[in-house]
């Protein structure tokens, strides 16, 4: 949707799942507001449960947008969110006064770098509080929001996540022991042929691969261990990962997504840094459909299977900076050219 003025708390509270198009929880969230009084520049960030981590998480946080707004179109007023995990044992009243810290963390943050933050706002599923403007209290009930800020149908973000965890049990006792057997072999042919054969080959699989799928997508779910636990392992290679954001026309961008989820939750425990290259991918497409809520949540679970991969930082700047998808797959369209070897399509 596209982002409204604030003008009261009440509306500040309506509007921040349509800044990602999910209800975020566990999450420390701060929005720039242009001086038309718009919100810009917006960045999320899990919620710590250790309390160790929480002002360099504040810290991190605002640096983060002072570095990347002084790219964009700078901002000198903020709002925060604090939105607490539903499974928190004192979710409510309780942890409001929990996090307290947190709040006066990313106010000493913003004041260190020149910023404004107006208040960092609680916010749980009935009720919110303004952190800084107001002392201890019962909290406002978050009223009924007008018909263009009903937010009714957009996901919990903590159900999105589950969606995206791999299968455990016998599942993932037996793909653990094809990506180790895989892990093997792929060693053995790097000694023998090198990094670059890997490479080739594993572009050569990734686009015949989703070739495959482009009839039935729904394929990708049934596809053998033996190809999920070899296209894992080459996509820890940026070449073959640059060649599965080359899948962007229409006609690919329903199998290439379906093959980046199997991927994805076929990647067991020991190997979860592995997933990371398939959802920010999953991602990507995911954005690519018109489906920005999903892709945000995907790049936070890529992001907590590998912290600050390329991939997902590249997407994540790509997200919050407004890109659309159309000017993003030119670019593709101009590399996919370059490629010897042509993907699908």
């Amino acid at each position: 949707m596209t982002h409204q003025p604030y003008s009261t708390e009440d509306h500040l509270v309506h509007l921040l799942p349509h800044l990602f198009g999910f209800h975020p929880e566990a999450s420390v969230v701060i929005a720039g507001i242009t001086p038309d009084n718009e919100p810009l520049g917006i960045l999320r960030t899990d919620l710590p449960a250790d309390p160790a981590r929480w002002r360099p998480v504040a810290r991190g946080l605002v640096d983060h947008y002072q570095e990347r707004s002084s790219a964009t179109v700078p901002t000198r007023k903020l709002v925060a969110y604090i939105c607490p995990d539903l499974a928190d044992a004192d979710y409510g009243p309780q942890s409001r006064l929990v996090h307290q810290p947190i709040a006066e963390y990313l106010r000493d943050a913003c004041h260190d770098q020149g910023l404004d933050l107006s208040d960092t706002l609680y916010v749980t599923r009935t009720h919110y509080w303004p952190m800084l403007t107001t002392g201890a209290s019962e909290g406002r009930p978050i009223p009924q929001p007008p018909a263009e800020l009903d937010a009714t149908g957009l996901p919990r973000s903590a159900d999105v996540l589950t969606s995206l965890k791999p299968a455990t049990g016998a599942r993932a006792a037996t793909t653990t022991a094809v990506l180790n057997a895989a892990v093997r072999a792929m060693h053995a042919e790097i000694r023998s042929d090198g990094h670059q054969s890997v490479v080739d080959s594993g572009i050569a699989l990734l686009v015949d691969t989703i070739a495959d799928l482009i009839p039935d997508a729904e394929k990708a779910k049934a596809i053998p261990d033996a190809l999920a636990a070899r296209l894992l392992l080459v996509l820890q290679y940026p070449d073959v990962v640059n060649a599965g954001l080359l899948h962007c026309e229409d006609h690919e961008l329903t199998a290439a997504r379906s093959l980046w989820l199997a991927l994805a939750r076929r990647c067991p425990a020991s190997y979860t840094d592995h997933a990371a290259a398939p959802l920010g991918l999953y991602a990507f497409t995911t954005w690519a459909l018109d489906d920005d809520a999903p892709a945000r949540l995907a790049l936070q679970a890529a992001e907590r299977c590998l912290p600050e991969a390329e991939l997902t930082t590249f997407l994540l700047h790509i997200l919050n900076t407004g890109f659309t998808f159309d000017h993003m797959r030119e670019h593709l369209r101009e590399l996919r050219a370059t490629r010897s070897g042509p993907v699908t399509g």
